[in-house]
């Protein structure tokens, strides 16, 4: 793959991810359930060449103190040598998933991604509201 081509899809990709993690960036405040929550990105590069793409939505204070990271989600899309994209969409107290990219509908996947990247940060935070029974 082409040097501009990675780096297209890359910015592309850098772009969604963001638009996506902040289109979730009211909900979050506004309930205050995570009222400092805040959306970050960064490329990676080896030899010059963009191989990958990161953006998280991090909560530095709201988070248990087990989840080190301090990040609500991170979307990263990265080139492997053999030159084929992979999503890694990772979601606070869940395990990663993993995507072959580009999806065959972008449009649906971003919609989907959004919604479980959401629906899991809610799950997440009932259950850190929870309190154990004290007898």
């Amino acid at each position: 793959m082409a040097d501009e081509e990675a780096t297209r899809v890359l910015n592309a990709f850098q772009r969604h991810a963001r638009a996506m993690l902040e289109y979730l960036l009211p909900a979050l405040r506004q309930r205050g359930l995570y009222p400092e929550a805040q959306v970050d990105g960064w490329g990676d590069s080896r030899g010059g060449r963009g191989i990958a793409s990161t953006v998280t939505l991090a909560s530095p204070k709201w988070l248990k103190p087990t989840d080190k990271t301090k990040q609500l989600a991170r979307l990263r899309l990265q080139l492997s040598e053999s030159d084929t994209w992979a999503v890694i969409v990772s979601v606070v107290a869940q395990p990663d998933q993993i995507h072959a990219w580009p999806p065959a509908d972008e449009s649906a996947w971003w919609t989907e991604q959004r919604e479980l990247i959401r629906v899991q940060i809610m799950e997440y935070h009932n259950t850190k509201a929870e309190r154990p029974e004290v007898e």
